[in-house]
């Protein structure tokens, strides 16, 4: 009578072994995909919030001030700024409160490279001139809108 053996053959074991690879490979990339969309909510959010508490600031008059927020598309690097004025971003009264630099994959796409945007409100009404900013990294692009009577959205 034959003896039966029981176990895997190598063939198989390697087909199972591919199969996974396959899996997590696909998985990976849906994984860091995900992240990079996390990642770009957060920062608009956190541009958002930002901009709603310079508009806060300024419509309460804190320290007699218009607030607003400076946005600088650098080459080396990509931030904005909150700071508090008496007319301008240019006024040498001008004092700056915070200063957030995005992450190395989240950019500026507005304002263009190699340039600049102030967003500042007004007292009492928290208007502004219309503007928006856009961000954007590998997963994707959220646009930062401010309407002229100071109504802030992130598409």
């Amino acid at each position: 009578m034959p003896t039966r053996v029981s176990g895997f053959s190598l063939l198989e074991i390697l087909i199972v072994m591919a199969i996974l690879a396959i899996i997590g490979a696909i998985g990976s990339g849906i994984y860091a995909n995900y992240g990079r969309g996390i990642e770009l909510n957060s920062v608009a959010e956190s541009v958002s919030f930002d901009l709603k508490l310079a508009q806060s600031k300024s419509m309460v008059g804190e320290g007699g001030f218009l607030w607003g927020l400076h946005f600088v598309n650098g080459s080396p690097q990509q931030y904005y700024e909150i700071f508090s004025t008496p007319t301008n971003y240019a006024d040498v009264g001008k004092v700056v409160v915070a200063t957030t630099t995005l992450a190395s994959s989240v950019k500026f796409t507005t304002p263009a490279t190699a340039s600049s945007l102030d967003i500042i409100f007004n007292k009492i009404s928290g208007s502004t001139t219309g503007s928006s900013v856009v961000i954007t990294n590998q997963s994707g692009s959220k646009t930062i809108s401010v309407s002229s009577v100071g109504a802030i959205t992130i598409q």
